[in-house]
Parts: structure tokens; sequence; C-alpha cells
């Protein structure tokens, strides 16, 4: 079977995949259903279910990002020593345990903080794992075609998984979504596990990362953008379901949006592997900017899709290039020392949005002075 996930992608997709990158690939389309099933539902259901406010849902991720921090050199030390599709591996558990503690939170609403910190360890497995599978085995030459057929393949699952996500919602309750991930993202580990880890164990101390803090000072501070993500990944759900007022349709406009974005990506990928990717990073970053303060028009369903597809659009144009930026320069090193440096930074950028705008909306109550934050965020994408 395991042949069969090193297939040859046409076209706008990566050429000759490498056996190791088809199987990341599997798995990744597998636990993105997953994920894109309950990502967009996640904020919804602290807002809506546990009654959290917007900045106590905001403070629950700097939760999440602050224990981040500390526990990322932690996960690089494990995939350099045990194999980066183990590392993957060891995630899915802390993954299934995040979401049984959602659950067990609508009887006992502190179990939501005890979430936290399990979705914090899944991300220090998971994360040095996968970018270093992406930059160790990824091809320099098509780099960019390989992220972007990756992000493709997310975007698809961002398509179905919404959809999916509110009509289990909608019909059976909040709790059947998750119990619907959880199952299938336990086949998610099945890829990795089909052939053995051909892992060559490395040393690694923090040190090897801090010392990347001294010599990308200013990667550090574009790393620091991904505030923007956090705030779309948190604050813009909340939006969308006032918005749309139920679930089904708050899942049917993100479905929409993301249908777009997928077939910008098979685009894009191609472009990056041709084009200079700094001036499409900088590009991306400064509409990306521009569609948030867009967002102060969103009032109804039409206006809030528009802005979700422009918004996910301009994403793409900034992701794709700068993550093959990222998995270049990964490649150029030991993989691991920046793949902690890249996930730190960017978890630094956002415990600073969750603060920042955790503070301004406790002051002000308005969606949109998070919008202008958001803005400002996308901006530093520019120094990366």
């Amino acid at each position: 079977m395991s042949e069969l996930l090193n297939f040859h992608i046409p076209k706008y997709f990566s050429k000759n995949l490498r056996k190791e990158m088809g199987e990341l690939y599997a798995s990744s389309t597998i636990s993105n259903l997953a994920l894109a099933v309950t990502s967009i539902f996640e904020p919804i259901f602290l807002y809506n279910v546990l009654h959290f406010t917007v900045p106590l849902v905001l403070l629950f991720m700097a939760v999440v990002y602050a224990t981040y921090i500390v526990m990322i050199p932690f996960g690089g030390k494990f995939a350099s020593n045990f194999g980066y599709r183990h590392s993957i591996a060891l995630s899915v558990p802390f993954q299934i345990f995040y979401w049984l503690a959602l659950l067990a939170s609508i009887s006992h609403p502190m179990y939501a903080f005890l979430a936290a910190p399990i979705l914090a360890l899944q991300k220090s497995f998971y994360w040095p794992g996968f970018h270093s599978v992406m930059a160790y085995y990824g091809q320099t030459e098509q780099v960019g075609r390989e992220f972007g057929a990756m992000y493709a393949l997310e975007n698809l699952s961002l398509v179905g998984g919404p959809l999916i996500g509110g009509i289990f919602a909608q019909y059976f309750g909040m709790p059947s979504v998750f119990l619907l991930a959880a199952i299938i993202y336990c086949f998610s580990i099945i890829p990795l596990l089909l052939a053995a880890e051909v892992f060559v164990p490395r040393s690694y101390t923090f040190k090897q990362t801090r010392e990347l803090y001294k010599t990308f000072p200013k990667k550090f501070l574009g790393y620091l953008g991904f505030g923007d993500e956090l705030l779309v990944l948190t604050v813009w759900p909340i939006f969308i379901y006032l918005v749309a007022t139920n679930y089904k349709d708050t899942g049917l406009l993100a479905a929409g949006a993301s249908l777009v974005a997928t077939i910008v990506a098979l685009f894009l990928g191609k472009v990056t592997d041709t084009y200079t990717k700094r001036v499409m990073v900088k590009i991306g970053a400064f509409f990306n900017a521009i569609f948030w303060v867009g967002r102060f028009f969103c009032h109804n369903f039409i206006t809030t899709f528009t802005a979700d597809s422009l918004s996910r659009t301009s994403r793409e144009t900034l992701f794709i290039p700068l993550s093959t930026l990222t998995y270049l320069r990964a490649e150029a090193t030991h993989v691991v020392p920046y793949a902690v440096f890249f996930e730190q930074s960017l978890a630094i950028g956002k415990l600073s949005a969750c603060l920042i705008g955790a503070l301004l909306f406790y002051f002000t109550g308005s969606f949109m002075v998070l919008f202008i934050v958001a803005g400002g965020y996308s901006l530093l994408y520019m120094y990366i």
C-alpha cells in the first residue's frame, strides 16, 4: 500500500513525489479532514456552548500558546532523537484527548483549561516532525508545488469538513462533531506506520535554535505576523456564526470560501517555484491586511462570504511562498532547530495577539478593533 502513496501527481502538483512525502500527504489529508470538521466550530463551542466571552476565548488560546512556547523545544528534541514520522504519530492521541477534554467541559467548564495544555502538547510533537519531513524530503526545485499541493489538499478538506461539521452540529449536537473528528483522526496514523522510518538520530539542543534568533532577527519579527492567523482562527469564526446565526450556514459559508482558496492554491504553488517568493509574500501580506479592514463592511451572509473568500485567497498568495522560503532555509541547516525557531516565533506572535486582543475587546467590545489589530500583524509578514 505504501507504494500507492508514492504516486505521480500531474501538472500543478509535485512530480516524482518521494515516498516519505506521499505518506505525509496521505496522513495530512486524513488529519486535516478531521480538523476541518471541528476547527471553525471550536471557538464557537467555547463561545456558544460554554458561554465564554470573546476575551475568555482568547485567553484560552493564550494558555495553549504560552504552554507551546515552553514545550516546542522538547518536541524538537524528540523528533531529532526518534524520527520525524514517529513524532507526528505520537501527536495523534493528544489531539484526541484534547477533543475528549472539550466534551467533558460541557458538564465541567474548567476541563476546557485542561484541554488547552493538551493541545499544546499535540502541537509540540506534530509540527517539528511535519516541518522536518517537508524540509528534509522536499525537492528543492519544486518545494513550492509540494507545499501548494499539501495546502490544496488541506483546502479540499476545508470544503467538506465545515459542511459535515455544520450539519452534525445543527442536527445531532456539538458533541457529535468532536466524536466524529476523533474517529477520523485515528486513521491518520496509518500512513505513518506503513513502512519503517529510515532515520539517523541527530543531536538537538535549544542553544541551536537560540542562535537562529540572533542570526535571523527580521525573520523572527516576520513570523510574529502569525498573530493574524490566531485571530482568523478564533475571532473570525465567532463573527461568522453571529452573522450566519446557525451552525449549518456557518459551515456552508466557510466551505464555499475554501473552495475558492483551493483552486488558487494549486496555481500559486507552481507560480511560487517560478517567481520571486519574497515579492509574493509582500503582495499577499499587503492584500491580507487590506481585506481585514474590508471586514468592516460585513453585515450579512453575502458580504461575509465575499470577505472570507478574498481573505483566504490573499492568504494563499502569502502562505505558500512564505512556507517555501521557510522549508528552503530549514533544508540548508539542521532542519529541527529551524522548525523549532519557526514554530516558537509564530507562537510568540499568537500569544501576543491573544493578550492584546483580549484586552482591547474587553474595553471596546468591538470586532472591528480586532480586525485592525489583525491587519497590523499581517503587515509584519513583509519582514520574512
